[in-house]
């Protein structure tokens, strides 16, 4: 199994922060939303922030009761955010939308869903 991130910035942010966050993970960076509309993403917009408002609010209070905080943002803010599992094959086996910043799938169920693909399950 092969994982990999990609995210708004420079090459250089991609240096940084996947070895700093994610060593052992594949990084890219891309400079334009581009690849992002490819996939299916968008800008949040006004209505995404009135519909999703709390839960960002309950979220951003969660990750700082956490320890976690916030660093200097690179790429586009307002850039929705997406998970996807494709296989070997270049199929998308999965995909998940988020609807805030920070809103991810569980990282056990991508795994599992993910060693299924592996196994044939």
């Amino acid at each position: 199994m092969q994982l990999l991130a990609v995210a708004l910035g420079e090459a250089k942010h991609a240096r940084h922060f996947c070895g700093e966050l994610a060593p052992s993970q594949t990084c890219f960076a891309a400079t334009t939303n581009d690849p992002y509309y490819e996939w299916g993403l968008y800008q949040y917009t006004a209505k995404d922030f009135l519909l999703n408002g709390l839960k960002l609010a309950s979220a951003t209070q969660k990750a700082r009761a956490n320890g976690q905080k916030q660093g200097e943002a690179t790429g586009d803010i307002a850039m929705s955010t997406g998970t996807f599992i494709v296989d070997t094959g270049g199929i998308v086996r999965y995909t998940y939308y988020g609807k805030i910043a920070g809103d991810d799938p569980d990282i056990d169920d991508l795994l599992r869903f993910a060693r299924s693909l592996k196994t044939g399950a």
